[in-house]
């Protein structure tokens, strides 16, 4: 049975915490990854739906693969700009999958995007200042990540195989 938080995601807290301490990036900047595309739109479907369930099981393996990304991120060397362009990798990918999956995985959609939105956030509002406090709402922010990746997986495992 997996524990409520995997201890990568409370170490990778840790290393966040120690990297904004240290200065981290410091930039200010967002970072904006570039979104990502797919060449899935030159397929000519003979079947909408299986070229629609298609396209949804490969958004949601490029959606995985930046989950995997950023699970194995290391904030010492990544920054705060490296973290925030990880987290922008999981959105694009995430709002490519939305739009394959038509209505497909709805709410497991939502609550993941809704998840990295706040992590995003805490993560650019913190500096020197107020790291110690922002500890508790990192943590928060990653078990949501992780229960709402978990749920979204096991949906799309069981749709796409």
């Amino acid at each position: 049975m997996r524990s409520p938080v995997p201890v990568r995601l409370l170490l990778l807290a840790m290393i966040c915490l120690v990297v904004a301490a240290c200065g981290g990036s410091g930039d200010g900047s967002s970072g904006a990854a570039p979104a990502t595309t797919t060449a899935a739109s030159t397929t000519t479907a003979a079947s909408g739906t299986t070229a629609a369930a298609s396209q949804a099981c490969a958004d949601a393996a490029a959606l995985k693969a930046s989950v995997a990304e950023l699970d194995q991120l290391d904030p010492a060397q990544a920054g705060k700009a490296g973290i925030q362009a990880a987290l922008d990798k999981v959105q694009a990918n995430l709002a490519a999958l939305r739009g394959s999956a038509t209505g497909q995985w709805g709410s497991q959609i939502t609550e993941l995007d809704a998840a990295v939105q706040a992590l995003k956030t805490t993560i650019a509002g913190i500096d020197g200042n107020s790291l110690l406090s922002a500890v508790p709402t990192i943590v928060s922010d990653l078990k949501r990540i992780d229960t709402a990746w978990t749920a979204l997986q096991q949906q799309i495992d069981q749709d796409c195989g």
